[in-house]
């Protein structure tokens, strides 16, 4: 078959890439050996019948269920016959492609008992968890609750007689609800409950809660067990999220997770050494979250830039047209300016997120190696940090997901882009895991906390903090100002991340000042709530500093000789990547400007030079679009994308798949005969 013109524009864009591709698709997985076996995982899948895409679209829900459940079954299977560890079955999910009932067995029954039980416990509950002869979920979410864990109606009471906890639902509202892998696959759950000792509420703690016989997989009397039903956007489809209530059930007082929290056979509670030490599983499912947007975004924009280099529209004379090629051909469409200040941008932010990934990551690991022996210090910051980032990185996951799809024009609309199905599993995360909006309340809180250090023992404050050191003189810090004097100056990482520490200083401090000036409780809703809008934006801002700082330490240790091997990349390679680096920093200022000029900290000069900047770094990566996103790496199967093949050949992909269509699988739809036929001969025939 001749190439087409699509396959010629795609050949053609990979030819103008200025950097190893092999390279970069290095940097961003962590070295060759990552990548290796990222492939290899991944083609293990795409090798599966059960794993196969093309029937998705028409699945209904029921269908979908079916098949999640004998996808899980099978995934559980080739991660046993291939010894696959976790960070596998994290790539085995991703080339999936989509959240299936077991994914909590993994992601949050084991996790949470392994952080949170004993050494019996872990001893008891981990082996068969590991060999999945049982199977587990994650019961927090009610119908009537989700984040406040204080006021969660299902109850937990100790009943000293039988050594045994009551698990009761107090009312229909207390119904566990949206608990993936609860209405059909779980045998057993983590349950959030409040404890009751002798009447007294001791808050939410975790007990393991046997849900199914291991028998026949029927419900254990006392246990109410079912599917809440379809969700919006089609989205998690194929997970059987479902409710769970409990009338008056009993389990031992052994499934109480007693790690740090503990019940002694006489009733005897014992409080934890620290009353956060249970966020280590929250801050592990937020930080994988974030590297999560990084795989989304990438493989949004991976569509979207293939699909742009190969469609072409008008004939615009001021824009690049590649005469070279064919001086008759239409414009493609990548090459308009705005198409390029709309997607470029998400470029950087994909590889500002896969350098945030990893980092997050790598600081929960450090905590939990912390706290294994004792040592808490880091456990604020860090769930905190997990917190802003998780907010932020799933709101523009999101946000640049769609903007992709947009972008695409009208065949974006069509499942065949692949984008749906992705916006369908992304959009989602703005709310498990912790309302988006609600979250950021826990970096604010950190923060006003950090505030108070400052100004008291300013050298405790955490490391991620020590901005607030620049505000303590207040009159110092009023009058200073961004030290920009050239359009050049503000590729300078030291004066990107000098504005950003300038304007989460001044936020913090006015929101520890209004707090104070209003003699407002933190422990209060009714007065805390009104800094809500403002924790929001401080968190965000907190947010967009670490992401800028954590991109441009990543580059740094890539050009280190004394860096690990899997961490640098070659010349070429760091100066797109410095690029993308200012792009993702300026552009996110230019987005927040408001912030940066209220107080003076940018001259309207400086706002001028700064647009003018990130219109030049736009154009600047034209030629490397291609480049950057076929170094995410990511195959046609896991892309699903009749548009964003690597080949180019959109038109005839896309053709090809709508002819799948059940509708089109006869000349005469069904429906005729009832339908159309008699509303045709209503007045008799007609001749025309």
């Amino acid at each position: 078959m001749a190439e087409t013109q699509n396959q010629k524009d795609m050949a053609h864009a990979r030819t103008k890439v200025s950097f190893n591709v092999t390279d970069m698709t290095n940097y961003l997985h962590g070295g060759a050996a990552n990548v290796e076996q990222r492939r290899y995982i991944i083609d293990l899948i795409a090798r599966e019948p059960v794993f196969n895409k093309d029937d998705w679209g028409w699945l209904n829900h029921t269908d979908a269920v079916k098949r999640g459940i004998a996808m899980s079954t099978r995934l559980a299977e080739i991660k046993m016959e291939h010894d696959l560890n976790d960070l596998d079955f994290a790539t085995m999910m991703e080339a999936i492609d989509d959240t299936l009932p077991i994914v909590l067995h993994n992601g949050a029954f084991i996790p949470v008992i392994n952080s949170q039980g004993t050494e019996e416990q872990i001893d008891k509950w981990i082996p068969p968890a590991e060999k999945y002869q049982i199977l587990g979920c994650y019961a927090q979410t009610e119908l009537g609750h989700g984040s406040n864990l204080s006021k969660l109606e299902t109850t937990a009471t100790f009943i000293p007689e039988t050594d045994e906890w009551e698990i009761n639902s107090t009312t229909f509202t207390a119904s566990k609800w949206w608990i993936g892998g609860l209405a059909c696959l779980s045998t057993h759950c983590v349950l959030q409950a409040r404890l009751f000792i002798k009447g007294h509420d001791y808050g939410a703690h975790v007990f393991v809660v046997p849900l199914r016989s291991l028998d026949d997989h029927k419900p254990f009397p006392g246990v109410e067990l079912g599917d809440i039903g379809p969700k919006a956007f089609n989205g998690f489809n194929k997970m059987d999220n479902g409710f769970a209530r409990f009338n008056k059930y009993r389990i031992p007082r052994e499934n109480m997770l007693m790690r740090f929290s503990k019940v002694s056979k006489e009733g005897v509670y014992t409080k934890p050494p620290h009353a956060k030490l249970s966020y280590g599983s929250m801050v592990l499912l937020r930080s994988v979250l974030i590297k999560q947007m990084a795989l989304y975004l990438s493989r949004a924009t991976t569509i979207a830039t293939r699909y742009l280099t190969v469609r072409r529209q008008f004939n615009n004379p001021t824009s690049r047209n590649d005469a070279d090629l064919n001086p008759g051909l239409e414009t493609q469409v990548i090459n308009y300016p705005m198409v390029q200040n709309r997607l470029f941008p998400m470029i950087a932010q994909s590889y500002a997120l896969f350098a945030a990934g990893s980092e997050m990551m790598n600081k929960y690991i450090s905590l939990m190696t912390d706290m294994s022996s004792g040592n808490i210090d880091a456990l604020a910051e860090v769930h905190a940090m997990s917190s802003a980032l998780k907010s932020y990185c799933t709101t523009i996951g999101a946000a640049g997901t769609e903007e992709c799809r947009k972008l695409m024009g009208g065949h974006g609309f069509s499942y065949f882009t692949g984008i749906a199905h992705l916006f369908a599993s992304i959009v989602p995360s703005n709310t498990y895991e912790g309302d988006n909006y609600v979250l950021t309340q826990q970096m604010s809180r950190y923060l006003l906390k950090e505030v108070k250090t400052a100004k008291t023992q300013p050298e405790k404050v955490t490391p991620y903090s020590k901005y607030l050191l620049l505000a303590l003189n207040k009159s110092a810090f009023d009058r200073t100002t961004c030290g920009v004097a050239h359009a050049e100056d503000w590729l300078k990482p030291e004066v990107q991340l000098a504005a950003f520490e300038h304007r989460c200083a001044r936020l913090a401090f006015e929101l520890s000042d209004a707090v104070e000036a209003g003699g407002l409780d933190q422990a209060n809703p009714k007065t805390w709530s009104d800094h809500n809008i403002e924790c929001y934006r401080v968190s965000h801002a907190h947010a967009q500093y670490t992401m800028v700082l954590w991109f441009i330490q990543s580059i740094q240790a890539a050009q280190d000789p004394a860096s690990e091997e899997e961490r640098r990349a070659e010349g070429p390679s760091i100066k797109v990547l410095e690029r993308l680096s200012h792009l993702h920093a300026l552009h996110t200022m230019q987005t927040n400007l408001t912030d940066f000029v209220e107080d003076g900290y940018f001259s309207p000069a400086q706002c001028q030079s700064l647009r003018a900047q990130v219109k030049a770094l736009v154009a600047s990566l034209a030629d490397e679009a291609i480049g950057l996103v076929d170094a995410f790496d990511h195959p046609d199967f896991l892309l699903n994308s009749a548009l964003g093949a690597a080949d180019g050949n959109a038109y005839k992909r896309l053709w090809d798949k709508a002819q799948t269509e059940p509708l089109n699988q006869k000349q005469v739809c069904d429906g005729y005969e009832e339908f159309i036929r008699p509303l045709l001969k209503k007045h008799g025939d007609v001749k025309l």
